[in-house]
């Protein structure tokens, strides 16, 4: 069920960004993610209309519960269906979507960046530091750093990368 959930959630969310295509601005790293995304949302929501990971959405189910702009629904299935229902509408129907999103992209295992490029591709890829958190999985810093670079590797000629080289 989860995996059909998670296919669905992937499947709604690269819809509703082929309609609207908002810039995105990817946001990774060990630490600092929600205060990074939290600054950028400040400094563009003037200007802009601006949609950001709330709390910490920034995995496979968070990513597009921010797409789609809803809470996550827990266990109940009503809340469920009515998730993917708005998310069906904003997808099939034209509604006032944001010019920009701030996407929290969160990784903790291999593979994990991969998943999340496949939905949504930063045309800004922010990445805040590298730490050792998840170290379990990854085994080195390295291999963290592998992982979590990734999110440059979509980046076209006009794009962005920001690092934060301390």
């Amino acid at each position: 069920m989860r995996k059909l959930f998670i296919n669905c959630l992937a499947a709604i969310s690269r819809k509703i960004l082929r309609k609207y295509k908002p810039r995105i601005v990817g946001v990774t790293g060990s630490v600092g993610k929600t205060s990074v995304k939290e600054a950028i949302f400040v400094a563009l929501s003037p200007k802009f209309r601006v949609r950001a990971s709330r709390k910490n959405y920034n995995n496979e189910f968070g990513l597009p519960f921010t797409i789609i702009g809803a809470e996550s629904p827990g266990k109940n299935i009503l809340k469920w269906l009515g998730l993917f229902c708005k998310g069906l509408w904003i997808g099939y129907f034209r509604v006032n979507y944001p010019e920009v999103l701030i996407l929290e992209m969160g990784v903790d295992r291999i593979g994990d960046m991969d998943y999340l490029l496949s939905i949504a591709k930063p045309d800004i890829a922010v990445l805040t530091a590298i730490g050792v958190s998840h170290l379990e999985f990854f085994q080195t810093q390295e291999r963290i750093l592998e992982e979590k670079s990734k999110i440059f590797r979509e980046l076209g000629r006009a794009d962005c990368a920001i690092v934060n080289i301390d």
